[in-house]
Order: structure tokens, then C-alpha cells, then sequence
């Protein structure tokens, strides 16, 4: 199955508009049987650094957790929208786009949640350009096969149109084995997994 990332229906919305509300709450539940957020935090507990930096913090859950667990330090989130008022004051938010931010440094950790499956493999190549001094990477994202489509179509009856449709092209702009690794090159030393909902787990360290 080749990498094909296509629009997502839900990022072409208004945010006040209903069926994107009731979208961004299926995406919640989706969240919630991947795992991915619970994953990063509890690497981020093993690894030593002064800084870490999400990429597509979005409403900003994430950076509010990792703020919340770990208080001494430093988080900042991109994303392209402006802060959301949920997010924690203890977050340093920077609007816009995260190849164009030129701060990544030896003591950060970089963390992304269901987000860098957006972005084309040229992209993500320019992306590991970025990170060739940081101390680790952290990433959750889809993977690409047969069995997470098939587990995605169980929650038909409890998603709607937007999230169904949203879901299988996550799927299929996702990632396989090796494919991330491959894209950001940049002296990793790379660990994966896959979750048990269809997602694979991405954790490289600076050799």
C-alpha cells in the first residue's frame, strides 16, 4: 500500500461548526484507544532533557500533560492556529509553520501525536534537516495496513461522516516500519512498535 496523503475533510471546516465539533470529540475517542499520548509520556519519564517541543499541538492536550508531569520544564507547541484558550499558561505556544522554526537544540526532545502523517515525504525530509542536533524524537502516528482500516470501520456507529472518512486517510498517508527512520535520517538510533489499535510508535535517540 503506497504513502498517499489527500485533505482531510475536517481541517477545511469552520471549528464552531457542528459536525467539526462533534469530530474533534470522535478524534478524542480515537486518541483514547491508541494510546499514542500515554506512550510519549511515559518515554519522555525515561529520557533526560531540558525542553521539549511538540509538533501540531492542536488543541493542545498533549502539551498540557507533559506540562502538567513535568512542571521543571520547558514546553513549547507549534501548530498553525493560535493558542487555544485551554492550553496551560506554563506552555510557551508559537503559531505557524514548524519548517520554518529554527530552535530545535542538543537538549530537546521532540514529540509529535497523529500529526506528521500529514505532511509529504519532501516535508518530512526537510523536517529531519531540523532535528540533526536534538537529543530524541517521540512519534505516535498511524500505521499503514489492512488490519487498522479494518479495526477503524468497527467504529462506523459511534463516528461520524467526517471522522470516517478523515480516519482512512490517516490511515493511508500513515507510516510502515522503517519509513520515518528512513525519511528523517539525521544519526538516530531508531525504535519502533505497533499499538494494538492500529498505530506504530516511533522513538529515536541521538547516538
Amino acid at each position: 500500500m503506497q504513502r498517499i496523503v489527500k485533505p482531510e475533510i475536517l481541517d477545511e471546516l469552520d471549528p464552531s461548526d457542528p459536525i467539526a465539533l462533534r469530530s474533534r470529540n470522535d478524534l478524542r475517542l480515537i486518541n483514547g484507544f491508541m494510546r499514542g499520548e500515554g506512550w510519549i509520556l511515559s518515554e519522555l519519564a525515561e529520557l533526560d532533557f531540558q525542553r521539549v517541543i511538540e509538533l501540531g499541538a492542536g488543541e493542545g492536550v498533549l502539551a498540557n500533560k507533559i506540562q502538567n508531569q513535568f512542571p521543571e520544564k520547558e514546553v513549547v507547541a507549534l501548530d498553525f492556529i493560535k493558542k487555544p484558550e485551554l492550553v496551560s499558561e506554563g506552555v510557551r505556544w508559537i503559531e505557524g509553520d514548524l519548517l520554518e522554526y529554527e530552535h530545535f537544540s542538543e537538549g530537546d526532545v521532540v514529540v509529535a501525536n497523529l500529526f506528521l502523517h500529514h505532511l509529504q515525504d519532501e516535508q518530512l525530509m526537510q523536517l529531519g534537516e531540523k532535528l540533526s542536533k536534538v537529543k530524541a524524537v517521540l512519534f505516535a502516528e498511524p500505521h499503514r495496513a489492512q488490519t487498522p482500516k479494518i479495526m477503524g470501520r468497527c467504529l462506523y456507529p459511534l463516528i461520524n461522516e467526517v471522522t470516517r472518512h478523515d480516519m482512512m486517510v490517516s490511515i493511508e498517508a500513515g507510516f510502515r516500519r522503517g519509513e520515518l527512520g528512513d525519511l528523517l535520517r539525521e544519526g538516530f538510533h531508531w525504535e519502533e512498535s505497533l499499538s494494538v489499535f492500529g498505530g506504530i510508535r516511533v522513538k529515536g535517540v541521538r547516538r
